[in-house]
C-alpha cells in the first residue's frame, strides 16, 4: 500500500509547562485539535523524517473489510533497515472497517529519510474469519 498525500506531525511545545495529555477520547480530540499540524506531501514534495520523529499518516489505498475479513498492516524492510516503523502499536485492521488506514510512524535510525506521497509503505494482509461479526468497527481512529 502506498503513502496518503497528508500527515500529522507533533507541534513543538512553546514551553515546558508540565501539562499531561488526556487519553479518554476527549482529551484525544482536543489533543490532535491542538498539538498536531497537518502537511500536505503531495504539495510539498515529501516530508524528511527524522531521528525521534513521530508523524501520523494514512494509506493512499482506501480498504473496505467485511464482517468476515480482518487485516494486519505491516511495514517494509527497507524502510525498517532504515530505523523507520510504519505501525508502531497498532497493525491490526478491523472487522468491517471502511476507510484509509491509519499509519503510526516512527523513526529511530540515526539518518533523515525522504517520504514521498504514493510511495509503497506498507503490506495489507488480510485474514477470512470462519463466522461473520456482529460487531463490525465503529472507532473514531481516521485521519482525515
Amino acid at each position: 500500500m502506498r503513502l496518503g498525500e497528508y500527515i500529522l506531525t507533533q507541534k513543538e511545545p512553546e514551553s515546558d509547562s508540565g501539562a499531561v495529555s488526556d487519553i479518554s477520547d476527549a482529551g484525544f480530540r482536543q489533543y490532535m485539535e491542538n498539538y498536531t499540524e497537518r502537511i500536505n506531501i503531495a504539495a510539498t514534495g515529501g516530508f524528511l523524517i527524522k531521528h525521534g520523529d513521530f508523524i501520523i499518516t494514512d494509506t493512499l489505498e482506501r480498504i473496505r473489510l467485511s464482517g468476515l475479513l480482518s487485516g494486519r498492516v505491516e511495514g517494509r524492510s527497507r524502510l525498517a533497515r532504515m530505523g523507520v516503523g510504519v505501525h508502531l502499536t497498532a497493525p491490526k485492521i478491523d472487522l468491517g472497517f471502511d476507510g484509509h488506514i491509519t499509519l503510526e510512524l516512527f523513526h529511530g535510525g540515526r539518518r533523515p529519510v525522504l517520504l514521498q506521497y504514493q510511495e509503497t509503505i506498507c503490506t495489507l494482509l488480510v485474514d477470512r474469519l470462519g463466522i461473520p461479526s456482529g460487531n463490525p468497527y465503529r472507532g473514531i481512529f481516521r485521519l482525515c
